[in-house]
């Protein structure tokens, strides 16, 4: 396993938002009685923050009182990137005069027929991703002309545990351990024409799928190949992402396909398309770079359906 994928990983930081509203409902006449007398004092609530675009710079100066609330609210941005943007720690007090690093937020507009479900497999993240970005419960909840603020990070990863052993029908329900075999030292592989999936650039294969070192599993095929390598789309199907900065991926984009599969490609150079491009199978789409956690030129490629990992070698021969 190469060295880059032994420190590769995810680092999740959870922050949520409460926002409690209180109403009054009227039937007929109603009697309000004056409150009871109590010794806490009455503050005024703070108004609502003006909404205001982020420089072209992405930096934005710390105002007298402000908070990380208040500048998520202002420029709309979630509290968890401008923690995670400019290295924050607790007790995450901002001073006046510091300069932060904005990370603008994606949307999503809610339309008639959206479901949680859809908006996530679109942007292949998870609900629980949309519901901890916009300050919700699960099961989460939308409204038709709602805004969704998109997480950062498709949910992926390249390391973590590794999965559950497959449980044995004849075991009584134990679990019993997967035979892993052991990947050749060189093996290369190069785009096909037939099939319903074709491997997106021609190399050597430097990380199999599966199991590793440390209990680390990788949910794709990495493949080495030049800087500058072209990379096409595995099948046809629509550009549903297309990030950069992305942590452990560098710039990434993902493509969905029918049956709820999706590709993703990662550690790219340029890329070649925009975000809800219709794309052909073996239709270039970017190039081979050296972007996220890696130390070579190379290309991170997974297929997954319904958001589990699948391993390529068994649709791609």
């Amino acid at each position: 396993m190469s060295a880059s994928f032994k420190n590769a990983r995810i680092v999740s930081t959870t922050i949520f938002i409460a926002a409690i509203i209180g109403g009054f409902g009227m039937g007929g006449c109603a009697k309000i009685s004056e409150p009871p007398k109590s010794s806490v004092p009455v503050v005024e609530a703070p108004q609502r923050e003006t909404i205001m675009s982020i420089p072209l710079d992405d930096m934005v100066t710390v105002g007298k009182d402000d908070t990380i609330y208040t500048i998520a609210a202002r420029y709309q941005v979630s509290p968890r990137n401008i923690v995670e943007d400019n290295d924050i720690g607790p007790p995450y007090i901002l001073t006046e005069g510091q300069r932060l690093r904005l990370t603008p937020s994606r949307f999503h507009m809610v339309f008639p027929g959206d479901t949680p479900t859809s908006i996530a497999e679109r942007y292949g993240v998870s609900e629980t991703q949309l519901a901890t970005a916009n300050g919700k419960q699960e099961p989460l909840q939308i409204v038709i002309g709602e805004r969704l603020i998109l997480p950062a990070e498709p949910e992926l990863k390249i390391g973590g545990n590794a999965e559950e052993a497959p449980v044995s029908p004849s075991s009584g329900g134990s679990t019993v351990a997967a035979a892993t075999p052991a990947p050749p030292k060189k093996r290369f592989v190069a785009p096909t024409t037939g099939g319903p999936f074709r491997w997106p650039v021609s190399g050597e294969v430097i990380t199999e799928f599966g199991p590793a070192e440390r209990g680390v599993h990788n949910d794709g095929i990495n493949i080495a190949a030049a800087a500058g390598t072209e990379i096409v789309a595995s099948a046809p199907g629509t550009v549903a992402f297309i990030g950069k900065e992305i942590k452990s991926f560098g710039t990434l984009v993902l493509i969905k396909h029918k049956d709820g599969i999706i590709t993703a490609y990662a550690h790219l150079g340029e890329v070649m398309v925009a975000e809800g491009d219709i794309v052909s199978a073996g239709q270039p789409i970017a190039n081979v770079g050296q972007t996220g956690k890696v130390d070579t030129p190379q290309l991170h490629f997974e297929i997954r359906k319904s958001r589990r990992p699948i391993d390529p070698r068994s649709l791609i021969s």
